[in-house]
């Protein structure tokens, strides 16, 4: 995914928590090519806890499902 991209929405600052909502999004790259149809957006949220200005935690909420369907159909050629 060489174009993955994370797109927030909005944010909720604590202390030491972050919570980011929005969107990840990118590009399965078959045979290094970018094609639309490998091209996915789904919504998402992460966590982060931070310490002495250094993230200590990180977590992604997120429903995987349609990148790993679209990594199921774009094999590499000789793949099974």
């Amino acid at each position: 995914m060489p174009d993955y991209r994370i797109h927030v929405d909005w944010k909720l600052l604590g202390d030491e928590v972050v919570g980011l909502f929005g969107r990840a999004s990118g590009t399965y790259a078959v045979g290094g090519e970018l094609s639309d149809e490998n091209r996915w957006e789904i919504p998402a949220a992460w966590r982060a806890v931070v310490r002495d200005g250094l993230v200590a935690e990180w977590q992604v909420y997120a429903d995987n499902k349609p990148v790993y369907d679209i990594m199921s159909r774009g094999r590499e050629p000789g793949e099974s």
